[in-house]
C-alpha cells in the first residue's frame, strides 16, 4: 500500500510560481484600465477636469459657466450694466467682469468681459496663477 501511494503522489504536480530577480512592484494608485473603468462609471457631469486654464478661456464665458469652474462667488456686485463676481483664497483675488453683448441691454446675457487678480494686500498677481489656483481648490473641495 506505501508504494502505491508514494508512486500516486508522485503524480501529482504542484506548480510553484515561478522565481525572477526582479522584485514585484505595487503601487497603491489604480492602474490605466482601472481609471478609464472607473470613469466610466463616473456620471460626465460629476468629472471634473484640472486642465489649466487662461483668462483669454473665461473672456466670453457666461455666468452658469463660471458656476461650473469655480462655484459659488464670495461678492458680486452690481453697477449697471455691469456685474463683478470676486473669488478669493489665501493667496488672491480674482475679479470678473459681466457685460451684456455690445449692442444689448439683455444683462441675462452678459458674459465676461475684463479679469483682473491681485494679492489680499493689493498689488496684481498673474491672473492664470490666481485663477488655476482658485480653481484647483473648488475641484478638490467639490470631489471630496
Amino acid at each position: 500500500m506505501i508504494g502505491v501511494a508514494l508512486s500516486l503522489s508522485a503524480c501529482v504536480a504542484v506548480e510553484q510560481p515561478p522565481t525572477t530577480d526582479t522584485p514585484e512592484i505595487s503601487s497603491d494608485r489604480p492602474s490605466n484600465a482601472q481609471d478609464e473603468q472607473t470613469a466610466a462609471r463616473t456620471p460626465q457631469n460629476e468629472r471634473k477636469d484640472l486642465t489649466p486654464l487662461s483668462a483669454n478661456k473665461l473672456i466670453g464665458q457666461k455666468k452658469d459657466a463660471l458656476l461650473k469652474l469655480l462655484g459659488t462667488p464670495r461678492f458680486k456686485r452690481r453697477d449697471a450694466p455691469a456685474e463683478i463676481w470676486r473669488y478669493r483664497n489665501e493667496t488672491c483675488l480674482l475679479d470678473l467682469y459681466f457685460y451684456p453683448p455690445k449692442g444689448s441691454d439683455d444683462t441675462t446675457q452678459s458674459q465676461v468681459t475684463y479679469i483682473e487678480a491681485r494679492t489680499p494686500q493689493g498689488p496684481s498677481t498673474p491672473v492664470a496663477n490666481c485663477l488655476n489656483a482658485l480653481r484647483h481648490k473648488f475641484v478638490t473641495k467639490a470631489t471630496s
